[in-house]
C-alpha cells in the first residue's frame, strides 16, 4: 500500500512547533498512515529534544524530498548554511529566515511532485481570526487565482468565513449577488470533493436578508444551502450540529463562539480551493508556552490525519466521476402507457 508523503514545515523554530512535531513522531503509528518529510534542521531537532527531555527518534537526513525513503522519518536540511541558534520565546530574523527557507522547500517539492500534501507548524505565516498570511503566501507561490477559503475543522464542525456583501448601488448589489453564490457552489465543492459528502447540507449565517433570493436560486440549481439564519438563534440552538458546513457572512463573534464550542485542542485549519492540500494547527506560535514542554501535540496529529482523509476523499471522488455514464432513455414496448381513469367502460 503506498504511503502518502506529508510535507511538514517547522514555521517559527523559537515557539512550539518542534515540539508538537517530536511528540507526534514518537507515536510509531504515525509511520503506518503516511510518509513524513520535515523540512527544516536536524540541528534544531536536537537541541529541542534535549531542552525538553523528549526521546530522540530515529530521523534519515536525505539531501532532497525526492530521495525520501517511504515508512521512515525523513529531515530535507533548509538551514544548512548557517545553523539557527534557538532562542525559545522569542522572535529573531533567523528564526523568520527559517520559516521562509522551510515553506519554499516544501513548495518546491511539491511541484516537483515529491510530496502529496503540506502541514504547516505554528509560524508568522499563519491564518487566525484577523489574518490570511499563510493563504495569500501559499496562492502567489502557486500562481492560484482560484478561489480559495480557510476552514477551521474540529471533528464534524467545518465553518468558513466568507467576505461581507455591503453595496449600496444596483450594479454593485448584482455583482455581489453573483460572487455570493458562487462561492457558495465553491463550498458545496469542497464539501463533496475534499470531504466526501455528495449532498451536502451548508448553513448560511448572516443578517443579510437579501440572500434569500439568492439561496432559493441555487436550491433550484441543486445546491442545499439554507438560510439567512440570525446568528443569535444559531448559537442558541447549536444548529451547527445538523449541518455539514457553516457559512458566515460579517457575523464575526459567533463565528468565533462557534469555534469556541468544541475543544480548541482539536481544531485545526485548512485551505480549500488550492491543487495543494495544506492544512495546519490551529495554535499559534505560543511563545509564552516555548521551552517549557507543556505545549499538546493534539493539533498537529489531527492536522495531520485530516490532510491524510482529504488526500484520499480526492482520490475517491476523482474515481468514482471519472467516466460518468450518459443518460439515455430507452422505450419499453407499451410500458410508457398511461392509463385514464377518467372514462367510462
Amino acid at each position: 500500500m503506498y504511503l502518502f508523503k506529508i510535507g511538514i514545515t517547522h514555521g517559527d523554530i523559537n515557539g512550539i512547533g518542534y515540539e508538537m512535531l517530536l511528540k507526534v513522531l514518537q507515536d510509531p503509528e504515525m509511520l503506518e498512515f503516511c510518509t513524513p518529510v520535515i523540512f527544516g534542521s536536524a540541528h534544531v531537532v536536537r537541541n529541542t529534544a534535549y531542552a525538553m527531555g523528549i526521546n530522540m527518534i530515529p530521523i534519515t537526513v536525505v539531501p532532497d524530498a525526492s530521495q525520501a525513503i517511504e515508512g521512515r522519518i525523513n529531515l530535507v536540511p533548509v538551514c544548512s548554511d548557517a545553523e539557527p541558534d534557538l532562542q525559545f520565546g522569542q522572535q529573531t530574523e533567523a528564526s523568520v529566515q527559517a520559516e521562509a527557507n522551510s515553506l519554499t522547500a516544501a513548495l518546491e517539492a511539491y511541484d516537483n511532485g515529491y510530496i502529496d500534501a503540506l502541514v504547516t507548524l505554528p509560524g508568522h505565516l499563519d491564518n487566525d481570526d484577523t489574518s490570511h498570511a499563510l493563504t495569500d503566501f501559499i496562492r502567489r507561490a502557486l500562481s492560484s487565482n482560484v478561489a480559495s477559503f480557510d476552514w477551521i475543522i474540529n471533528d464534524d464542525l467545518r465553518v468558513v468565513r466568507l467576505l461581507p456583501l455591503d453595496v449600496t448601488t444596483e450594479l454593485g448589489e448584482g455583482l455581489a449577488s453573483e460572487a455570493f453564490q458562487s462561492d457558495i457552489k465553491a463550498v458545496s465543492a469542497c464539501l463533496r470533493f475534499d470531504f466526501g459528502l455528495m449532498r451536502p447540507r451548508i448553513a448560511v449565517v448572516s443578517a443579510q436578508e437579501k440572500l434569500r433570493d439568492d439561496l432559493s436560486e441555487l436550491h433550484e440549481q441543486g445546491i442545499t444551502a439554507f438560510g439567512p439564519l440570525a446568528s443569535a438563534a444559531f448559537l442558541e440552538g447549536a444548529w451547527q450540529n445538523h449541518y455539514d458546513g457553516c457559512c458566515f457572512l460579517g457575523e464575526d463573534d459567533a463565528f468565533r463562539r462557534v469555534i469556541s464550542s468544541k475543544d480548541a485542542e482539536y481544531s485545526i485549519g485548512y485551505i480549500s480551493g488550492l491543487p495543494l492540500v495544506l492544512t495546519y494547527p490551529f495554535v499559534g506560535i505560543s511563545y509564552e508556552l516555548a521551552g517549557r514542554g507543556e505545549a499538546s501535540e493534539v493539533p498537529l496529529r489531527q492536522a495531520i490525519y485530516t490532510a491524510i482523509d482529504i488526500l484520499r476523499n480526492r482520490i475517491r471522488y476523482s474515481y468514482a466521476t471519472h467516466h460518468p455514464l450518459a443518460k439515455q432513455w430507452i422505450p419499453r414496448g407499451r410500458d410508457d402507457y398511461k392509463l385514464d381513469l377518467t372514462k367510462e367502460e
